[in-house]
């Protein structure tokens, strides 16, 4: 990476670039497109390799936009993996690509997802990442995937570690509230919300992430990502302590 990728690293979080995580699969998902999987997994995506780890980009919508922005990222060390448009969504397959993954995959799941489907992934995964707009639409959208995702065999079986991010909000409003409420009923951790703010839109065409020396120019910003990184490092270390979860 250059120097400007590395820069954030000495402040990002308590993680230490010379650890060695076990493998962990954080899945990015909601059934209700649009609503910003593809900006979580990039910046997450950043965040580990601005403290060294090994990561892999598993970029499932027909899109293809998390691939997009890897290929206009420079110097970068994420690994992109792709899936072929109209492929089954099946478990012996979602096993092949992650064999080829490293020790941290993040998956950019695609919108409309079938419980079938979404079995498959929940049982390859150990977190689940729910982000969420602040609209009536999708505030119903949400709650009925998380019904779903709750009443999937995989997640019946064994529960995942299951967090909702708020994205594109702004704090100051009647919708934000209504959000807020939505969020504050759920028995699952709300871990940011994410502000309504160009510099994502920015980074993303610039094959960018909001904690990149170039772009951060926001220090809630950055906390942000450095709270969902710490939440995350805490599941890591919960589920060693699990057997047969992995």
């Amino acid at each position: 990476m250059n120097s400007a990728q590395n820069s954030p690293a000495k402040g990002i979080g308590s993680q230490s670039r010379s650890s060695s995580p076990s493998r962990m699969v954080i899945l990015i998902a909601n059934s209700k497109g649009g609503c910003g999987k593809t900006t979580i997994a990039t910046n997450l995506a950043c965040y580990y390799e601005a403290l060294g780890r090994q990561v892999s980009l598993l970029d499932m919508d027909p899109q293809q936009s998390s691939l997009q922005w890897l290929k206009l990222r420079r110097d970068t060390t994420i690994r992109g993996l792709g899936w072929p448009a109209g492929e089954p969504v099946s478990l012996g397959r979602l096993q092949q690509k992650l064999d080829q993954a490293g020790p941290i995959t993040i998956i950019d799941s695609p919108a409309g997802l079938d419980p079938h489907h979404l079995d498959h992934l929940l049982r390859l995964s150990q977190v689940v990442l729910v982000p969420v707009l602040p609209s009536p639409i999708d505030i119903r959208a949400t709650t009925r995937f998380l019904q779903t995702v709750m009443l999937a065999p995989s997640y019946r079986r064994r529960p995942r570690r299951l967090a909702v991010i708020a994205n594109r909000s702004r704090t100051r409003t009647r919708m934000y509230e209504s959000l807020r409420q939505f969020l504050a009923s759920l028995k699952i951790p709300y871990l940011v919300t994410l502000r309504d703010t160009q510099l994502y839109v920015q980074a993303m065409s610039n094959g960018e992430g909001v904690l990149d020396a170039a772009v951060s120019r926001h220090l809630d910003d950055q906390q942000h990502w450095r709270r969902i990184g710490e939440w995350l490092e805490v599941q890591r270390h919960l589920i060693q302590t699990m057997p047969g979860f992995r």
